[in-house]
């Protein structure tokens, strides 16, 4: 088992679990019958093989690590449940169903799954809710799980259910836990000596656009939690802000950026709790280089430079900010050293969790904000198309609020996953990217004729405060 993944582990509470949930919805292909989904169950009830990690258990003991069970080992009823909703079911009652389901902790007596498939929305549609541990998947290998399972030909039938079908290359289970990534991992002086440049600069460049671990102020973001979670969605088009990307000359990723933090910003203002300081985002890194299970993540540490009143200078402070990390992150040997980046950064707020200590300190930063890559083509299963895909993410003591953007299908799914307790009235930052992004539209437009080129507005660097 992975350093990084045995940490997801090591750190969840009993009320307080590492899970990650997928929640997607389709449309019934033209050709449905009205018992579509219960047929659609009904089958995979009867799907008993189980490719890895849905026949995992964490082996009992101190050190955490998988044990392989036998099909007669698992109990697939329990597993795999069929729900509905009153008609017809819109996205609020499908939220709030969502956070009831993603606030339960996995069972670890058993494999740490659960997919529920639930009737009853409003357009003739159904969802699936799928949960599973950080300990065993990401992002991207959420990705990798459904590009595998599904098919882009919307006439492919008798389709496998999603735990039957393994990843193209999986990690063995057993060995030292401590396997990846470590120093030791890291075989070259120059690859290590690098590795410590990094971590150095993180800490202590004089650029005012360096965000370093540790040093972001303390917000209502980054206190301690209650068990009950919730979550938000937005949609965006892809194409939107691809084009507010190429204007100004920065990346995606930098417009996701800023359009949260002006959400955060607003957000923060209401509440009469803004600090001066800029606020802090972990920005993951994929390093999957195959399918394996597992995580294979790294993060940079960006500022949001929510103490900057105007939508575009905070976008250009933003990327000015992205580009020092990447920049630091690039000068790695790939793979290896940036993976162990990635964990030495996290590695003393995973021990602040587990020992029950996050939360009363300064965070390593403020909050979680994933950009991920999904497929580009409408996905089907058995003729029903995949329309949405929402990614619902974990938070910790000290990290009561997490935001991940995935593409697909030329669209923008955010999903806004917060403690209910401790970030109240969390859909208004969902609703206040909304509000950013067409306020960073409109601020563009106007500023482009005058300070635009080619390459994007070219404004200064500067922080108007609130």
């Amino acid at each position: 088992m992975k350093l990084g993944d045995a940490g997801f582990l090591v750190a969840e509470k009993s009320d307080r679990g590492a899970q990650v949930s997928m929640l997607t919805r389709w449309s019934l292909p033209s050709d449905a019958k009205e018992s579509y989904v219960r047929d659609l169950v009904a089958r995979w009830s009867e799907c008993r093989n189980f490719a890895p990690p849905f026949n995992l258990r964490v082996k009992p003991g101190l050190v955490p690590d998988w044990e392989t069970l036998n099909p007669d080992q698992i109990d697939l009823d329990y597993h795999l449940r069929h729900s509905a909703l009153p008609k017809p079911g819109g996205e609020r009652e499908l939220g709030i169903l969502a956070s009831r389901l993603h606030s339960t902790p996995l069972d670890r007596r058993r494999p740490l799954w659960e997919m529920h498939v639930i009737e009853g929305l409003e357009n003739n549609e159904f969802a699936i809710f799928f949960k599973l541990h950080h300990a065993q998947i990401d992002g991207m290998g959420a990705i990798r799980l459904l590009e595998r399972v599904l098919s882009p030909n919307p006439d492919t039938r008798d389709m496998p259910a999603f735990w039957e079908v393994p990843p193209k290359t999986v990690e063995k289970s057993g060995g030292s836990w401590l396997r990846l990534p470590k120093l030791s991992d890291v075989n070259k002086v120059a690859d290590a000596a690098k590795l410590a440049k990094a971590l150095f600069e993180l800490q202590t460049s004089g650029d005012p656009g360096n965000a370093a671990a540790f040093a972001s102020p303390k917000t209502i973001f980054n206190g301690r939690l209650q068990a009950s979670r919730r979550i938000a969605t937005q949609c965006f088009e892809v194409a939107r802000l691809s084009r507010l990307a190429k204007t100004a000359g920065v990346s995606l990723n930098d417009v996701v950026l800023s359009i949260c933090a002006g959400a955060l910003r607003d957000y923060l203002l209401e509440r009469s709790e803004l600090p001066e300081k800029s606020l802090t985002a972990g920005v993951p890194v994929s390093v999957r280089a195959d399918e394996s299970m597992g995580n294979a993540i790294s993060f940079i540490i960006a500022k949001l430079h929510t103490e900057i009143a105007d939508p575009v200078e905070r976008l250009m402070a933003i990327h000015h900010s992205t580009t020092l990390a990447k920049d630091r992150f690039k000068g790695l040997p790939s793979g290896m050293a940036q993976e162990a980046l990635g964990t030495l950064v996290m590695g003393p707020y995973i021990g602040q969790v587990a020992l029950n200590l996050a939360g009363r300190s300064a965070p390593v930063y403020n909050l979680v904000i994933s950009n991920v890559p999904g497929p580009r083509e409408f996905l089907y299963l058995n003729g029903a198309r995949m329309e949405v895909f929402y990614p619902i993410s974990m938070i910790f003591d000290g990290q009561a609020l997490n935001i991940t953007f995935l593409s697909y299908a030329g669209r923008y799914a955010a999903c806004f996953t917060a403690c209910r307790d401790t970030v109240p009235s969390m859909q208004r930052i969902a609703v206040g990217t909304g509000e950013a992004l067409e306020e960073l539209e409109q601020a563009i437009e106007k500023r482009a004729p005058a300070e635009g080129s080619r390459s994007g507005p070219r404004v200064r660097n500067t922080s108007t405060r609130k």
